[in-house]
């Protein structure tokens, strides 16, 4: 079964810092680790990597603000691993069983979550893994909070959102719909009913309203109320000019959905300037991209109407959106009014609670813009037994913040309950790897590559119907992508004890990332190593191995192999490339004698393994090494044929013929070519044999 929290004894080496994409994630995703693994191919320990973290993954891989991109060391180089839509592929894939029976309950008490967005779904799996019972309370007649009535289906269908989900309920969550906290149920209720715990994620379901004239004119539609319409009633109308008033996420939503429903214009007007918009650059050019009008640093000052019906808005120009101290504090521009014209008018300027629910509770403290105080550390209010987490005590937060106040939530209740004290060790605070050294021109000796853009239907096609707009990752573009992480900072490591200084890492590293430390007598590699491999074969001492759990030099490959191809002569063991995806993406036409060994860089290919192939039972060895395309260039190869080489000259020496060993690099990314060589190999064994 998943786990929970992490493990500090998960690695052998004791890490004082980490990759920034898992530091700058609010669960402390591995990205890192789930990309190496996708890069291997292997999906389903990929998958799981990902849902030991994330209970939402088909979410996040696809509205995710991903700050994982953002501290991505590859933007250094050209542009950041696409680490959200991997986990979409991910998670769109069949590559994650659903639990069977529910979970068992190991604790007596019984804990209410009130509200089933990202917070309560994220606390529940985790309190259910750590074996407790919980109900969910909604107020709604579906789960998934926001994602399921603000999240238009085009960026977030349904049915992936209720994969997520039912995945929490087959653990043993149960979730009570139409069930609204202060209405339906209270405190007192709850504990009548034998919940010792209560944790309130009930989000901010109240659309702010602008404190100007004309907000009550009929064709004034506030974000929630309409986006609600569109994606769960299925009866939102807009008239032929909309405008919408905001500049963030959810106003980009309101624009995108008013679109399809097929108005002349739809515009958008928001206080600050376009780089100052608070949404991702690439959510306003995909509202860009459907024609909607964007009207940058414009404040509103009033609605105006005509028979108590909108008939536009009028505006300021925006000298200033902060003051001086950075404070939200808009300021205008005097006799610089002008009108848009509009029959609809959508304000979508932020969210607000809704705490009628509190009346009468003054044990739980409430902050003057209408959150709920939590002790930071623990997420627990002042009335004993009540936890409160996501939007609620946020204030505005994304989607990853709300799965990690769930699972900290989670963390804090056992602790409370059990009288211990028990950490999330994935969440430690932790140094992030510093930035890609550029005074060693580091930086110029990493090949570029293209970043796999996500495919998507043309905006002129997918303003006409609710379709997701983004398409997905094809496998052989998931691997591609993947394959252009570094790896940083799980790459390779001295040991002090047993290196003696001889300089050959400094010497053969295409990086030039191991050092001599100062006066000390071993090397050191920092976390710009690229994991090629190369030292860790040529270290005379063997005093390098890879901090991974992944660079395992195609052990699990050949141990299959030879498990289940007693019955083959002449077995011959090709090691190939992985980088090399024409080669290794089809093997469908290999002869059954060929059994591949996928290894990203020939680099970690050693003279010793070569040979132990012979040990096993091997006939023969074909070493096929990537073409120029590869993710080191050409650097492994030159390595690759000097090992193989002396693998040769070891065969011969104890009388065995050296042409069982063969080396043939492409001439180009050419399949049929790989496919005549490993026959005749076959047919050069045989008679060899």
């Amino acid at each position: 079964m998943l786990k929970v929290f992490g493990n500090k004894a998960k690695r052998r080496y004791e890490i004082d810092e980490e990759a920034p994409c898992i530091v700058a994630c609010p669960i402390r995703q591995d990205a890192r680790d789930y990309v190496q693994l996708v890069a291997r191919g292997r999906f389903r320990e990929a998958m799981q990597v990902v849902a030991e973290r994330n209970v939402l993954p088909s979410a996040c891989g696809r509205i995710c603000t991903h700050p994982c991109e953002t501290e991505c060391r590859r933007n250094g180089v050209d542009k950041p691993i696409a680490i959200a839509w991997l986990k979409r592929f991910l998670a769109d894939g069949d590559f994650m069983e659903q639990p069977k029976r529910p979970l068992e309950v190991k604790h007596p008490e019984k804990i209410a979550i009130i509200g089933a967005g990202p917070a309560g779904l994220g606390a529940a799996k985790d309190l259910s893994i750590l074996g407790y019972k919980c109900t969910i309370f909604e107020a709604f007649s579906e789960p998934g909070g926001m994602l399921r009535m603000g999240v238009p289906t085009y960026r977030l269908p349904k049915t992936f959102l209720d994969k997520d989900i039912k995945f929490i309920k087959n653990l043993g969550v149960e979730i009570r719909f139409n069930t609204t906290f202060g209405k339906d149920i209270s405190f007192d209720s709850l504990k009548n009913e034998g919940y010792g715990i209560i944790f309130l994620a009930v989000g901010l379901p109240i659309t702010r309203r602008l404190p100007i004239e004309g907000t009550d004119l009929d064709g004034v539609l506030n974000a929630i109320t309409f986006l609600k319409s569109a994606n769960c009633e299925g009866n939102a109308k807009v008239g032929n000019k909309v405008l919408v008033i905001g500049g963030g996420a959810v106003a980009m939503d309101c624009a995108r959905t008013a679109l399809r429903l097929g108005p002349r214009e739809v515009h958008i007007t928001c206080l600050e300037s376009r780089k100052e918009m608070p949404t991702s650059d690439y959510e306003i050019e995909e509202t860009l991209q459907e024609k909607a009008i964007l009207h940058t640093s414009v404040g509103p000052k009033r609605i105006l109407g005509k028979d108590g019906r909108v008939t536009g808005l009028e505006t300021l120009k925006v000298k200033s959106v902060f003051d001086s101290q950075g404070r939200f504090n808009p300021s205008f521009y005097e006799g610089s009014e002008s009108v848009l014209d509009a029959d609809t008018i959508i304000l979508a300027i932020g969210q607000a609670s809704d705490l009628s629910f509190l009346e009468g509770q003054e044990k739980i403290q409430v902050t003057r813009g209408g959150t709920i105080v939590t002790d930071s550390n623990t997420l627990s209010t002042d009335m004993l037994g009540v936890f409160a987490g996501g939007d609620i005590v946020l204030g505005r937060g994304t989607l990853t913040q709300g799965l990690g106040h769930g699972k900290k939530a989670a963390l804090s209740i056992h602790n409370y309950l059990r009288k211990t004290s028990e950490t999330d060790y994935k969440a430690r605070d932790v140094k992030p790897i510093d930035e890609l050294s550029k005074t060693e021109t580091r930086v110029d000796k990493i090949k570029k590559e293209e970043r796999e853009e996500m495919p998507s239907l043309l905006p002129e096609k997918r303003v006409k119907n609710y379709e997701e707009v983004e398409l997905g990752f094809t496998e052989e573009m998931a691997v591609h992508e993947a394959m252009r992480c570094m790896n940083c900072g799980s790459g390779a490591s001295v040991s002090e004890e047993i290196c003696v200084a001889c300089l050959t890492c400094v010497r053969v590293c295409p990086f030039e990332i191991p050092k001599i430390q100062g006066d000390e007598n071993f090397a050191y590699i920092n976390g710009d190593c690229q994991s090629c491999g190369i030292c860790v074969v040529e270290c005379p001492a063997r005093a390098i191995e890879f901090k991974g759990p992944y660079e395992d030099f195609g052990k699990a490959q050949l141990d299959e192999i030879f498990e289940g191809a007693t019955n083959v002569a002449p077995l011959i063991i090709n090691f190939c490339c992985s980088y090399n995806l024409g080669l290794t993406s089809s093997t469908e036409k290999l002869p059954k004698n060929v059994k591949q060994v996928k290894i990203l860089s020939l680099g970690k290919l050693g003279p010793k393994l070569i040979l132990e192939m012979f040990e096993k039972g091997a006939d023969g060895v074909l070493i096929t090494p990537c073409d120029d395309s590869c993710h080191f260039g050409d650097l492994c190869n030159t390595w690759t044929e000097k090992r193989v080489e002396t693998a040769r000259d070891l065969l011969s020496s104890i009388g065995i013929e050296k042409e069982r060993i063969r080396h043939h690099k492409l001439s180009s990314n050419n399949k049929n070519e790989f496919l005549q060589t490993a026959n005749q190999m076959v047919k050069d064994v045989r008679k060899l044999n």
